[in-house]
Order: structure tokens, then sequence, then C-alpha cells
């Protein structure tokens, strides 16, 4: 499969709000990029693929969310991909000084050459001692 996304996700677990003149939907982020999100919705909440929201989005030590015009571009239950359709105010700037931050911070970091586990600890893992 050929990867279409311009930009990188970055995971990052913040309140959300999809909302539309007739109501909300209160969710949490699972992941952002400069084009999209994945959003992780209450319990048993739809919406259907195509329909467009505002979204706001709730970061950690910041005053002011995040806004944005999108619309659903995949959906399963409880889950949704949006596509960030218009930024609101100053959220394109904002959004880019928080992923560009991430990204250095991360980058920097040592990587685990031991993650993802083996095979045989996933399976001990998953399976337990059986012995």
């Amino acid at each position: 499969m050929i990867e279409k996304r311009k930009y990188h996700r970055v995971l990052l677990s913040s309140r959300t709000e999809l909302s539309q003149r007739n109501g909300f939907h209160l969710g949490q982020l699972v992941n952002i990029s400069m084009n999209g999100a994945l959003l992780r919705l209450e319990f048993g909440t739809y919406v259907p693929k195509g329909s467009e929201y505002d979204l706001t989005v709730y970061i950690e030590g910041e005053d002011i969310p995040l806004q944005f015009k999108t619309e659903v571009v995949s959906t399963t239950f409880a889950m949704a991909g949006v596509k960030f359709v218009s930024y609101v105010d100053d959220t394109e700037t904002r959004l880019e000084d928080l992923l560009g931050n991430f990204l250095e911070t991360t980058a920097s970091k040592p990587i685990d050459i031991n993650y993802p586990p083996p095979a045989d600890v996933k399976k001990i893992l998953i399976e337990g001692d059986r012995d």
C-alpha cells in the first residue's frame, strides 16, 4: 500500500469536542498532523463519513484551544478520522509550532532497539506461562 500522507502524525492525547449546529460529541485525540486527526469518541458515537464538524482540541497548558473546520473521512464505531478543511484564527501557526516542537523533542531521544519486542516475547505476553 502506498502512503499518501504528506505530514507526520503525532500521538497526542487531548480532550476534543466535535460539534455541529444540533449538538456535539466529546472525545479524545489519538493523533494529529497538519492535515487531519484521529479521534476516539464517546462510547456509542457514530459520525457519518462526509459530514462536516467544528473540532476543538484542548491542549494541556494552553489557554486557547485549537479550532478547525473538518470533514469526516473515515469512521468506525466510536472513532473518526477527520481532515482539516480550514483553521480558525491562529490555529495553523500554533499547530505547526506544537508539531515542530514535538518532532524535535522525540527526534533527539534514543531509539529502543528492543521495541517492538521479539515474537517469542509477544507470545509469552499474550499467552502467558501455561506450564
